[in-house]
């Protein structure tokens, strides 16, 4: 027991990680002085596949982290009134140490876990696709491996048709075209379909090079709950666009991504007056009350100092 303990202490610590520091300015465009303005800016956790330092933030509001109720998720939290007409600039860098992940991920799965969210859908054809491509399996593990391969068939990352990017699963199901919601959204209704529990990982990718910008893109994955296996991650976009890696995105996460939040419908804290969000890559605003599409956000990184 002691030999297998140092072998598994000894994998973990060769595990691949990558450290970057990263910045994000937000942008938001006031139209008259005195406007109230609300921003939450998502902050991600430092949990099993990450850990995040914050490093500085400028705005020109007081703030504060807050930690919605039902996920977890945190945010920073700006609130005050804009002094004059025009951007109003927020900044937040911190650096992130991103390891690579490998099943199982210890954890109990929830009763959120268990049930569709959003515009996911667990109907007839679902339910029939679940069960085709399970008959015969008992093992929760072989269940979802069955079904990450069903989704690779299924699925192609095309951005083409209109619809993409929302995680409508039925969509997904019908048009066989989509990104990385597209892909997760079906997974993730065919786990349900099963009787797995899955949830949903919201974060954005890190390139090759050393630094550049990120703009304000995101790419997600999903887990799913294999009983006494714990937490299996699964990245079924990323395995589409790479065939030779089909075997490495089930159970495993490379560390090249920073994880963001979790989950969909998300109501922030504090409660927005807008409708519950379908997920959180990006900062979110209201302006006197009203939810504000005009954000202008961007991501940078480069070499942590």
């Amino acid at each position: 027991m002691t030999l297998l303990l140092a072998l598994l202490v000894g994998a973990a610590t060769a595990a691949p990680s990558r450290t970057v520091e990263v910045t994000e300015t937000v942008r938001v465009p006031v139209e008259k002085a005195g406007t109230r303005v609300r921003l939450w800016l998502p902050k991600p956790p430092s949990d099993a596949g990450q850990t995040v330092d914050l490093l500085e933030v400028k705005a020109p509001w007081s703030h504060r982290v807050t930690r919605d109720a039902e996920f977890g998720n945190e945010t920073f939290f700006f609130e005050g009134r804009a002094g004059a007409a025009g951007d109003a600039a927020v900044s937040v860098r911190y650096r992130v140490t991103r390891r690579s992940l490998e099943a199982p991920l210890p954890g109990p799965a929830a009763e959120r876990d268990r049930r569709p969210r959003g515009r996911e859908v667990v109907d007839a054809e679902v339910r029939d696709i679940a069960q085709r491509a399970t008959l015969g399996l008992e093992d929760p593990l072989a269940k979802g491996r069955a079904l990450y391969r069903a989704v690779l068939a299924r699925m192609a990352y095309d951005k083409s048709a209109e619809g993409w990017g929302e995680g409508d699963s039925a969509r997904a199901c019908r048009v066989g075209k989509g990104n990385c919601t597209d892909f997760h959204a079906l997974f993730m209704a065919l786990a349900h379909a099963a009787g797995l529990p899955a949830r949903f990982r919201m974060g954005y990718s890190l390139p090759a090079a050393a630094s550049g910008s990120l703009g304000g893109g995101y790419h997600c994955w999903a887990e799913f709950h294999a009983g006494a296996a714990g937490w299996v991650p699964v990245d079924i976009s990323e395995a589409w666009k790479d065939p030779g890696r089909r075997d490495f995105y089930f159970g495993r996460l490379d560390p090249d991504r920073v994880m963001v939040s979790t989950g969909r419908e998300l109501e922030l804290s504090p409660r927005q007056k807008g409708a519950p969000l379908n997920f959180l890559s990006r900062p979110y605003a209201e302006l006197d009350g009203e939810p504000h599409k005009g954000l202008l956000f961007e991501r940078r990184y480069g070499p942590a100092g």
